[in-house]
């Protein structure tokens, strides 16, 4: 849950720095009479949902498949993505993992949290759906994460 935080936080701090940029851009534009005043509202409400959304699925989907299986706060955490045979997945289950996130996080994670518990190697239900597990780094710890 940590490192879901994480990531989430880094996707949201991008989404903020350009929605701050998108306000900036909006008050001299606002002021020439170029665009109107409700741009200077939504223009950066819509930056930060499109850019925040752009970012979490790069660090999700893209970021892991180039870096080993490890998000930025997988990083921090020292966890790994694999497959169930121990191998690296392909796009599609990481496509899979991050889809599937919305259903994880329904009633503030509770979902993912049962999943976790009920499950025999402690997975959410993205990482079943994908057949992947969220192991530790470290090769003398054989926990794994859903």
């Amino acid at each position: 849950m940590v490192q879901a935080a994480l990531d989430q936080a880094l996707a949201a701090g991008v989404g903020m720095f350009a929605a701050l940029a998108a306000g900036l851009i909006a008050i001299p534009l606002l002021r020439w009479g170029w665009v109107p005043p409700k741009a200077f509202f939504w223009g950066p409400a819509i930056t930060f949902i499109a850019v925040n959304y752009a970012c979490d699925a790069l660090i999700h989907i893209w970021v892991p498949l180039r870096r080993g299986g490890v998000t930025p706060g997988m990083l921090v955490m020292g966890l790994r993505v694999e497959t169930l045979r121990g191998g690296r997945p392909k796009a599609r289950a990481y496509v899979f993992r991050w889809l599937l996130m919305t259903v994880d996080g329904l009633l503030l994670g509770l979902v993912a949290v049962v999943s976790i518990v009920v499950s025999r190697r402690r997975q959410r239900i993205g990482d079943l759906v994908a057949r992947t597990l969220v192991v530790c780094v470290d090769p003398a710890s054989p926990r794994t994460f859903g």
